[in-house]
């Protein structure tokens, strides 16, 4: 696979992959990352995985910039692309309805299919996580069936509701707390996905999202059981299944 090295400053570099939205590279990058991490490389201070690139930030009384080209080399040198890597699949519940989708109408006219058909197609892939960012537990998400890939909004919205979710061109994705944003709103799930006073996130980079569509009795009878701390996602390893 092509990659490329560049140092973003004295104490910071990336690597760089073909520029394009691909689970295969992307989980090099997510490996390399998780190396790095088991490793405990040497004087690296902090690594952040995007969607084509790495950037690893370290301090260069302890390591150097070579020093880790040549680590990371290796850890891609003896990658093993067709290793299973007990990835998880987490199933989320969402209430699809105008109420808390108000762009479901536009996206199904853009897909050319029903309201029904638009559920279908979003709720019918599982879908890999390739990074975090834009804010604490936001899941950048892909890919969305092309039919039904509209571009987010031109004029992004001030509020959206924590819990939303909503696609914008191939990528799908959870807002987990109020936030302006201008991707198309599809529905939300009464989970919370993020709090403050507990910031461990049920998702991560190079896990799996699959959305179960519930109806609103159910949305706001798993909403309560989620407050009280009763209610368990269902997640799916490879190979097997538990609930966590």
């Amino acid at each position: 696979m092509n990659y490329s090295y560049f140092q973003v400053s004295e104490q910071s570099l990336e690597v760089e992959f073909p520029e394009q939205i691909n689970v295969e590279e992307n989980e090099l990058i997510q490996d390399i990352a998780r190396q790095l991490i088991d490793q405990k490389a040497i004087g690296v201070t902090g690594i952040i995985p995007a969607y084509h690139t790495l950037t690893v930030n370290y301090d260069f009384d302890l390591t150097s910039y070579q020093d880790l080209v040549d680590q990371i080399d290796e850890i891609i040198l003896n990658a093993n692309q067709d290793k299973k890597t007990g990835r998880s699949i987490i199933e989320l519940p969402v209430c699809y309805n105008l109420e808390y989708g108000p762009d479901l109408q536009d996206v199904a006219n853009y897909g050319k299919v029903s309201v029904e058909e638009l559920i279908k197609l979003h709720t019918g892939t599982d879908y890999f996580i390739y990074m975090m960012g834009f804010l604490p537990g936001f899941a950048y998400m892909g890919s969305v069936p092309k039919q039904i890939a509209m571009p987010r909004l031109k004029v992004p919205r001030k509020v959206i509701a924590a819990g939303s979710v909503g696609v914008a061109g191939a990528q799908t994705g959870m807002y987990p707390v109020d936030s302006p944003g201008g991707w198309r709103l599809l529905g939300r799930t009464p989970i919370k996905l993020y709090d403050p006073s507990n910031p461990v996130l049920k998702y991560h980079s190079g896990d799996y999202v699959r959305f179960k569509a519930v109806d609103e009795t159910e949305f706001k009878k798993i909403q309560v059981e989620d407050q009280k701390g009763d209610y368990q996602l269902k997640i799916i390893q490879e190979g097997g299944e538990n609930n966590g």
